[in-house]
């Protein structure tokens, strides 16, 4: 696979090919001096000295020219031992790097220090108060969300979203906090004028239906007793519930005020027995676990998903402008509250450390895959194009300190001689 990124220039590389021809040409000179003081033929001790120098430079000069080569090919070409190190090493050299990005760059303390001391928050709110970073995030913005909707609306809403909503619904819906409600509602109930109404219907209905009444009552008499005593008897039945209902009628009859004793009590037994919540959680799973509700959230979330591409789709502009004044106030709200950026900072390391611990192997996966698929022959070209120049004057350096060292030790034996 060819490297990824921008190849080396056309400049670098020029200058390192000038380089290694002024590294080469230091090479010839030397050779060229040392092959030519055996043109004089009694050479004296300053001639001798220099074809001394001349000798350790040149070898010097060949010997780091040989290690440089070594580094990324065989030299001439030779299939030398322990040479072209770099492609022949590149699994393991992949494997290596990854260790040491690994061991020296990825570790949790180190890198969450480091994430918490640039604030990336505050460089967050900073980068979207310009006006065209917002416009810009806001942009791509708009097209995931049409992507996201897109794909939504073709493979459907399917199961998660129902289990999410009636997640919610459960936590917002709590059996005990909603019995205590209900049972203050109906007590206040009991006290308002709901309940006279109530109760008047419920004489209405009586009223209106003593006919029909009398005739149950005589349905279910027994047979022995003469018709006319027994329509009497209901009739008089019928007349004491009527005058019981004007009663309680009257909100300050001591009936009314005992039947809404009665029903406070009966609905604070409820309560605290927990027979209301028990109603309420049993009503809320039947309600939240049935098809009609499922259906009612698939329409719902198909509805809303529906409106949103239609929005993106038709009003791209204004959808654009919409996120930006968004992301804005985000930055300005930000850097407004550093109290509230520095709680975000908190939780953004907080979850960096803990993503760390099960990205790290993968990182090292991710990196030692990619540098063994590199193409050798970039990659070497790729290093070397990057210290090359610089491989240059080792080779420089070692004729010079070659030279150098080869004067010192002829000097030293001569005259120890």
């Amino acid at each position: 696979m060819t490297l990824p990124g921008v190849p080396p220039s056309a400049d670098k590389i020029d200058a390192i090919r000038r380089m290694r021809r002024v590294a080469t040409g230091i090479l010839a000179a030397l050779a060229a001096i040392f092959f030519g003081s055996f043109a004089v033929p009694d050479p004296g001790g300053w001639l001798l000295l220099v074809r001394a120098m001349a000798e350790a430079g040149m070898v010097g000069g060949i010997a780091d020219w040989f290690a440089v080569e070594a580094l990324f090919r065989h030299p001439l070409g030779l299939p030398i031992p322990h040479t072209a190190l770099l492609p022949r090493n590149q699994k393991r050299a992949a494997t290596n790097i990854a260790r040491f990005i690994d061991a020296y760059f990825l570790v949790p303390e180190q890198l969450t220090t480091r994430v918490a001391r640039l604030d990336p928050v505050g460089l967050l709110a900073g980068w979207l108060s310009q006006p065209e970073n917002a416009r810009r995030i806001a942009a791509e913005t708009s097209r995931l969300l049409q992507v996201l909707v897109g794909h939504l609306m073709q493979r459907g809403v399917g199961d998660g979203a129902n289990r999410a909503v009636v997640a919610i619904l459960k936590s917002m819906i709590e059996p005990e906090v909603l019995s205590a409600n209900i049972s203050s509602l109906l007590k206040e109930t009991v006290r308002s004028r709901f309940m006279d109404d109530v109760i008047a219907e419920v004489r209405r209905a009586l009223d209106e239906n003593r006919d029909r009444v009398i005739e149950i009552a005589q349905d279910r008499s027994r047979w022995w007793i003469p018709s006319t005593a027994d329509r009497q008897m209901v009739k008089v039945l019928v007349n004491g519930v009527m005058s019981i209902m004007d009663e309680l009628s009257n909100r300050d009859s001591a009936l009314r005020q005992d039947f809404d004793r009665s029903v406070v009590r009966l609905v604070d037994d409820l309560h605290t027995s927990g027979r209301i919540g028990t109603f309420i959680e049993e009503g809320r799973e039947r309600f939240l676990n049935s098809p009609e509700f499922a259906s009612t959230v698939d329409r719902l979330i198909e509805t809303a998903l529906t409106r949103v591409q239609d929005f993106l789709q038709e009003d791209q502009d204004r959808a654009n402008v919409l996120f930006a004044g968004a992301f804005t106030e985000l930055a300005a709200m930000l850097r407004a509250d550093p109290s509230f950026a520095r709680d975000l900072n908190t939780r953004l390391v907080a979850g960096l450390e803990a993503v760390l611990v099960d990205l790290r192997p993968a990182v090292m996966t991710y990196i030692t895959d990619v540098i063994e698929t590199w193409d050798s022959k970039d990659l070497v070209s790729r290093i070397e194009a990057e210290v090359g120049y610089d491989l240059q004057f080792i080779r420089i350096n070692g004729a010079v300190l070659g030279a150098f060292v080869g004067g010192i030790l002829h000097t030293v034996t001569s005259v120890w001689h």
